[in-house]
């Protein structure tokens, strides 16, 4: 009997699954982080190989009997980072023939729909992947918090922050949203709250503001929904990259394309909202259907071993 072998491995935890070649789901497991950008080279290795073992030995099943493993692995950005991980995973013993590493983000998309496609991703961070038809990847953004990620959690929650700065120092008009910054940040005033802002050394703080503005923009505030516009204009554009790059202009039928919409400021808001509505105005052409992320991204990685398997897409 041969198996399918998926990992979702990301910054806090990495999952394992295993399904025969239908895809029936047999195992699961969890390890630690195995982006090695957050954890390291060695403690990467570490979390995939004893992740490997244990499903193998749970399942009283050798390397040998994989018929493909599927990893998607968060900070695999580039070649370099290919290159790194890749030559981890081959310590463990599989079969290079047998392996597809991409970003973490290609099994979001693999976990709700088929390509073509893309998935946007919007969390913490944000980045954008489009897949052709025949498996072939585009990417747009993510590449770090200080240069890039427009459109993600610390971006709204960094819009939001300078504008809370500019009233602090009375060069902005009051707004709602800026008391409810005051409470989030327990701080007794704003002349607290500005040293308490610059004092702040972590991004995912700044991200969490994020829900902040989306739960005030939707009951209406004016500034909320302003800073989401903007946001969501940023995002739209990096997604209108992609779509250029998947879309078939030789088709005279209008195929599907599927947006996967990933990460906690999409999932069902008001923001996300606006980005569809944005990508629905500017590609009137395009036949798109967006869908929430639901399914655990590690299914995905099923999906896609099953297709490798059956050579339906390339080989990563």
């Amino acid at each position: 009997m041969k198996y399918l072998v998926s990992i979702d491995g990301g910054g806090t935890k990495t999952k394992f699954c295993v399904s025969d070649l239908d895809g029936n789901i047999l195992k699961e497991h969890t390890t630690g982080s195995t982006n090695y950008k957050s954890v390291g080279i060695k403690k990467t290795y570490e979390n995939i190989n004893n992740g490997f073992k244990k499903i193998l030995k749970d399942l009283y099943i050798d390397y040998d009997d994989i018929e493909y493993t599927v990893f998607g692995i968060s900070g695999c950005d580039s070649p370099n980072d290919y290159k790194i991980i890749m030559d981890e995973i081959l310590k463990i013993g599989i079969n290079k023939e047998k392996i597809y590493l991409a970003n973490d983000a290609v099994l979001a998309f693999y976990a709700q729909a088929d390509s073509p496609g893309l998935v946007i991703v919007a969390g913490t961070g944000s980045i954008i992947l489009g897949i052709k038809e025949d498996g072939e990847i585009y990417r747009v953004g993510g590449w770090g918090y200080n240069f890039s990620d427009l459109g993600s959690g610390y971006d709204i929650g960094r819009k939001l922050l300078k504008k809370v700065l500019l009233y602090c120092d009375e060069c902005h008009e009051y707004s709602d949203l800026f008391s409810c910054v005051l409470d989030f940040f327990g701080a007794n005033s704003f002349e607290q709250l500005a040293y308490m802002i610059t004092d702040i050394n972590n991004n995912v703080e700044i991200a969490n503001l994020a829900s902040l503005v989306i739960d005030c923009a939707e009951q209406g505030d004016k500034l909320a929904i302003e800073i989401l516009r903007e946001s969501s204009t940023e995002l739209s554009k990096l997604a209108q990259v992609i779509l250029r790059k998947i879309s078939n202009p030789m088709k005279v039928d209008k195929s599907e394309i599927n947006i996967v919409l990933s990460g906690g400021t999409l999932n069902k808001t008001v923001y996300a909202q606006m980005l569809m509505n944005n990508l629905k105005t500017e590609n009137t052409d395009k036949n798109l259907k967006f869908i929430s992320q639901e399914n655990q991204p590690v299914y995905g990685g099923i999906r896609l071993a099953m297709a490798l398997a059956n050579r339906r897409v390339k080989h990563g």
